[in-house]
């Protein structure tokens, strides 16, 4: 491809690998980006972002508008989904979803009525009269994520205020194949730097640089222009040379300050926020006309399709659509993204989501290979290759053995699964596979062990309860019997008392008694004496 001679305006460090893949970007960037007809159905996915599911505030029946919202965010970590068109809500329900898995998921399917008639849209062009709180929740509640392909919602990327200093609007595109960043610039370049404006007024004397690689010239006559017309002089363009994978956030952040995000961190502990063309396109968008992210640019290439280009498409809008518009004859395979960092759809139903930045419609053996996997020999061009400076031959033979732990020690987490390695590998060992999946069950094991330590936790609670409910009872029943007893003790005395009083009534009255009746015994006494002297004297 046709490299700028533009020179960079800031200085260009390097990372460590890359490779220089062939490019596949002439067969899609060569004519304007153009309206998808629209499908008679969208299927948007209710996790078609990072985080978590957004929540349906839809019911089956209901008339929805273009840009209406359709779910909202749980508050946590997701964002609102909005209709990408107006109609009929004809289901919720699980279908299969853009995942190299296959498997369900909850999606809003909506029967479009072909009027595409939006609903009352709530523009705030006045940024700067904005509070920072109010702009944050404008673009959560437009539903904007990061369009470069990882997803993340913008409002939660843009949180953090104190120590930012400089923005990176993301232009490298450097994955083969994907040119949908390069024509928006090139027709739209002056809305994505008043993005990036919208963006600097969340911060306090924001520098903007932008990171474009040296195989998009136009794009980059089209920032110069544009810089100029809105008298943004102090936004910097740094054009970097193509290499894969310069786009990385990881790469470029190194490619453009010389310094590495450290292990575990991100770019905020540099000082540093990055965000894609698309997503300042977006943002643009929001705060101008109101218009929340209902669509986005995708490229649509390769060997089978019969009009590749770039095409702006609604959420929702199912793959198989698509190729039905492309005149797609057969393809071999369907790419969701780059070939590199893509993967295979393995439904054609399954609607396109904020992360889609391109299908590919290969042919038969156009990405595939026939070539088994060999054992590995040893020649290190994996680390060669390997932009994060990691050890992908040791991550290979641990995450082949299950040595998870072994794995992590050699910072499998580090690994942004750009698939260098795998593409100069001699043995065609399919190197990123074994990494997904050592993570996926490493995620899974923790997901588990935080599970069982839960289960755990409300059982000793529970345990714990039930042994206080013991005590508080066996303290109560004691409580209880020491009531008893001083009870019966202080009846005892009661009736001891009773009883000494009765026998002291007793020992009156039989004193008194007795007393009675000693003097009728000196009477009869007297009475006896009298007799006795009379009989005598007769």
């Amino acid at each position: 491809m046709e490299r700028s001679n533009y020179k960079s305006e800031i200085p260009i460090f390097e990372f460590h690998g890359g490779i220089h893949p062939k490019e596949h970007k002439l067969e899609s960037n060569q004519t304007p980006i153009q309206n998808i007809p629209l499908p008679k159905q969208l299927i948007i996915n209710l996790k078609g972002q990072a985080g978590n599911r957004s929540l349906p505030v839809v019911n089956v029946g209901d008339k929805v508008l273009k840009g209406q919202v359709i779910a909202e965010s749980d508050g946590i970590f997701s964002t609102f989904q909005h209709a990408p068109s107006s109609g009929t809500v004809v289901a919720i329900e699980k279908r299969p979803i853009a995942h190299p898995s296959g498997l369900d998921d909850l999606c809003v399917v909506i029967e479009t009525d072909g009027k595409d008639q939006w609903c009352d849209l709530k523009p705030k062009s006045n940024v700067i009269d904005l509070e920072r709180n109010e702009i944050l929740a404008h673009i959560c509640e437009s539903g904007i994520v990061g369009l470069g392909g990882a997803s993340f919602p913008t409002h939660i990327k843009l949180k953090k205020e104190s120590g930012i200093h400089t923005l990176i609007i993301n232009a490298a595109e450097c994955e083969p194949y994907i040119t949908c960043d390069d024509r928006l610039l090139q027709e739209h370049a002056v809305e994505v730097l008043k993005g990036a404006d919208i963006i600097s007024q969340l911060y306090d004397d924001l520098n903007i640089i932008i990171g474009i690689e040296d195989n998009k010239p136009n794009a980059i006559d089209a920032l110069v222009a544009a810089r100029k017309e809105l008298g943004m002089d102090a936004v910097k363009i740094a054009v970097v040379p193509t290499k894969y994978p310069s786009g990385g956030e990881k790469q470029l952040i190194q490619l453009l300050t010389g310094k590495e995000v450290p292990h575990g961190g991100l770019p905020a502990d540099l000082g540093l926020v990055m965000h894609n063309v698309g997503t300042c396109f977006a943002i643009y968008e929001a705060f101008e006309f109101g218009m929340p992210l209902i669509s986005r640019v995708v490229t649509l290439t390769g060997e089978a399709c019969q009009k590749p280009g770039n095409y702006k498409v609604p959420f929702g809008a199912p793959v198989e659509h698509l190729m039905t518009f492309c005149d797609a004859q057969n393809p071999g395979v369907l790419v969701m993204g780059g070939p590199m960092m893509g993967f295979e759809l393995p439904n054609p139903s399954v609607g396109i989501v904020k992360a889609t930045n391109c299908i590919i419609m290969a042919a038969p053996k156009e990405l595939k290979h026939d070539h088994l996997a060999l054992p590995c020999i040893r020649c290190g061009a994996c680390m060669d290759a390997c932009p994060a400076s990691l050890l992908p031959q040791q991550l290979y033979w641990h995450a082949k053995a299950d040595e998870f732990e072994k794995a992590e020690e050699y910072d499998l987490f580090d690994c942004i699964e750009c698939g260098a390695c795998a593409y100069v590998c001699p043995s065609d060992i399919p190197l990123v596979q074994y990494y997904r999946y050592a993570k996926s069950t490493i995620r899974n094991q923790k997901v588990e062990k935080t599970k069982a330590d839960k289960a755990r936790l409300r059982h000793e609670a529970r345990q714990e309860r039930l042994e206080r409910v013991k005590r508080e009872k066996a303290e109560k029943h004691r409580k209880a019997a020491e009531a008893r007893r001083k009870a019966a003790e202080a009846a005892g005395e009661d009736d001891a008392k009773k009883a000494a009083v009765a026998a002291a009534l007793a020992r009156v009255k039989a004193k008194k008694a007795q007393q009675d009746d000693e003097p009728a015994s000196a009477d009869n006494k007297a009475d006896n004496s009298t007799t006795d002297n009379k009989d005598s004297d007769a």
